[in-house]
């Protein structure tokens, strides 16, 4: 993560994400995060339209996190859990098994995920804290 390229990033929610319940019950580091593992998507036009890639293999670590932000670890640990609960983000790999294996996520309100797998707008009714990892 290069921190110049990350900053020079940015995007706008549009006011059904940013109105709907489960945004709102995002807390600011949880925001925040959700801000870090949407910019990590790479995007490219293809046929005057703006394509996106690499949603499903996003990973942004704790040290990242802390770096970028100056919070500290378990406000990451908390804020991926609310995501994952939410159902902004779903946890694609788990990670840790070796040096170097990472949690790879997939971001779910990007134009390239289908509205029925867009999980934030079934939130109050629904909730997916069974996949948060123990």
């Amino acid at each position: 993560m290069d921190i110049k390229v990350k900053m020079a990033k940015g995007c706008f929610y549009r006011n059904e994400m940013w109105f709907s319940p489960a945004y709102q019950r995002l807390t600011i580091g949880a925001r925040d995060l959700l801000q870090c593992l949407y910019t990590e998507i790479r995007k490219t036009k293809v046929n005057r339209k703006w394509k996106e890639f690499r949603n499903g293999e996003l990973s942004f670590v704790e040290s990242q996190y802390t770096k970028l932000t100056g919070r500290c670890k378990q406000t990451y640990i908390v804020s991926r859990n609310l995501l994952i609960e939410v159902g902004f983000v779903k946890m694609t790999h788990r990670g840790g098994t070796c040096r170097g294996d990472r949690a790879m996520y997939r971001v779910l309100f990007c134009d390239d995920v289908s509205p029925q797998h867009q999980r934030w707008r079934r939130y109050p009714s629904e909730n997916w804290a069974n996949e948060i990892p123990k």
